[in-house]
């Protein structure tokens, strides 16, 4: 499976984990005050403060990257499967952040192009010659 595509599946994994740390230490950030409290943030929002968002971002977006990591180290058939959602949860967090703070920072580029990236590269788990839905 994936035959010829080492590097291919290194980068992936290298993103899986780059994207499961930094969602994990930016969560523990927000809910420990490591990054300032900005009302600003969770004004258009209904969350009270950063704790709650730090939670979501840490378990979820985090959460989902390294079960997906997880799973690829182990080849799980359901590896690429968790890929695509760790992926999309990633982006959908960043366009969400984006829209909820309204503010922008070069950091949620970073982090979009990631959560596609790793949707790209993940494996289509259709077998060759599959033809059809």
């Amino acid at each position: 499976m994936w035959a010829g595509t080492d590097g291919r599946r290194r980068v992936l994994l290298g993103l899986l984990v780059f994207n499961a740390l930094s969602a994990t230490i930016g969560g523990i950030a927000l809910m420990t005050a490591w990054i300032p409290e900005q009302p600003v943030w969770v004004r258009a929002t209904d969350f009270p403060s950063n704790y709650l968002p730090g939670v979501i971002l840490m378990a979820i977006v985090g959460g989902s990257s390294l079960v997906a990591a997880i799973a690829q180290v182990k080849g799980s058939d359901g590896w690429p499967l968790a890929s695509i959602v760790a992926g999309t949860v990633m982006g959908y967090w960043i366009v969400g952040e984006i829209a909820s703070i309204r503010a922008f920072h070069p950091l949620q580029v970073v982090y979009l192009v990631t959560g596609v990236l790793v949707v790209v590269l993940t494996p289509s788990t259709r077998p060759p010659g599959h033809r059809g839905p």
